[in-house]
């Protein structure tokens, strides 16, 4: 029996293994292998919500027993040394894997882009960890002032809050920090003007990677809500306690985020493949690596050019969804003698959190701001837990 091996499951990576089993009745010829280290999946576009006090961590972390369940697919749980395209293996803590065909959907990881002591003084908001550390700093720094006799000080830098990156991660964070910082207030008796958070992002507007109309809207709605936004700022470097902006500006604060980019892990340039600036894979029209095309690369392994823009396709969890989605799809097809349609990429929409009860939801023509907005991206999110989670598995016959 010909070996499927799946590198991470992610939204890409899971979305593979479940197709994939679906579209073969449980009866795929394929020996379907998952390898990830973490023995969960994580629901990435929710981890900005932990952070913020806005969820539980059980709500985006799901349990590998419950989305394998009934399924024909395997689970080692190990973590990826290298991998050898040209052997066909891949090494890991566990011993060596081999495959006939293999899905790198490894993620990505936080790129610091050497700014001094970006790394060592800020919290990433990548992993569940991330988000964990950086929700306790937040309630430890309310702790701290309400435990002080004297009154807070104007710009205390305890409860001054930065958060670089305005893209979508840093841009919901800042929504759902106005509730959490509110809460806190309440609950250690501080007045509500005696924090400050503050989004800074280097583009000329929010979210660069959508128009520039949305993300003046999202800016605006922010701000309202007393969130100092800095666009066209740059960090240059960060140091305990204190950010440095380019234009000389100094900001202190004890609470720092950093949700300013991400890269593809090393392992990739390692492994011999050819890589991008930013450590991607650049795929053909099928999503197969154009140097090894028994592999596929998706997700931000991935750069996946996109004939409508002339860019690549965006790093969000949606596209590596229906990339995984795709390639499932591929697969069956090559197993039944069919020769795959290239891959078209397209969007549903998206939605951006603004707040604990307000977003604002894009899809096609039609645009949902306020609690509307935010009913319907919670509608999407549940939608996306029931597919992988609770969807009734196909039996096999």
């Amino acid at each position: 029996m010909p070996k499927l091996l799946i590198l991470g499951w992610g939204y890409g990576g899971l979305a593979v293994a479940q197709k994939l089993d679906d579209l073969a009745h449980g009866r795929s010829k394929w020996e379907i292998t998952m390898v990830d280290q973490r023995d969960y999946h994580l629901i990435q576009v929710r981890v900005h919500e932990v952070a913020a006090n806005s969820i539980p961590a059980g709500r985006v972390r799901v349990p590998f027993t419950e989305l394998l369940e009934g399924r024909a697919v395997n689970f080692v749980q190990t973590t990826i040394e290298k991998i050898d395209p040209i052997a066909k293996k891949v090494q890991t803590t566990a011993g060596t894997l081999d495959y006939d065909r293999l899905v790198v959907g490894v993620g990505g990881e936080t790129a610091f882009y050497s700014v001094s002591g970006l790394r060592d003084y800020t919290f990433p908001m990548k992993d569940l960890e991330d988000a964990i550390g950086y929700r306790k700093a937040v309630i430890n720094a309310f702790k701290e002032v309400s435990a002080d006799t004297a009154p807070p000080q104007p710009k205390d830098e305890r409860l001054t809050f930065v958060i670089g990156g305005g893209g979508l991660t840093g841009t919901e964070l800042a929504g759902e920090m106005v509730d959490f910082c509110r809460d806190l207030a309440k609950r250690f008796n501080l007045p509500s003007k005696s924090y400050r958070i503050i989004l800074v992002e280097g583009s000329d507007y929010l979210m660069p990677q959508l128009s520039k109309g949305y993300g003046e809207y999202v800016k605006n709605e922010l701000r309202a809500k007393g969130v100092i936004v800095a666009t066209n700022t740059f960090i240059e470097r960060v140091e305990e306690g204190q950010v440095w902006l380019k234009d000389g500006r100094r900001v202190r604060s004890k609470v720092i985020c950093w949700a300013g980019g991400i890269k593809a892990p090393a392992l990739l340039s390692e492994s011999g493949f050819e890589v991008l600036k930013d450590g991607r894979i650049l795929t053909d029209g099928f999503l197969r690596c154009q140097q090894f095309p028994e592999v596929y690369v998706l997700g931000d392994a991935a750069a996946v050019p996109d004939s409508r823009t002339g860019k690549y396709v965006p790093w969000t969890g949606q596209y590596a969804e229906r990339e995984g989605y795709y390639i499932a799809e591929a697969i069956w097809d090559e197993e039944r003698g069919i020769r795959p349609q290239p891959y078209a990429p397209f969007s549903l929409g998206i939605a951006i959190s603004l707040g604990r009860r307000e977003a604002l939801t894009i899809s096609g023509p039609i645009k949902l701001s306020g609690a509307a907005g935010r009913l319907a991206k919670n509608v999407s999110y549940d939608n996306y837990e029931w597919n992988i989670r609770y969807k009734p598995k196909i039996l096999k016959v």
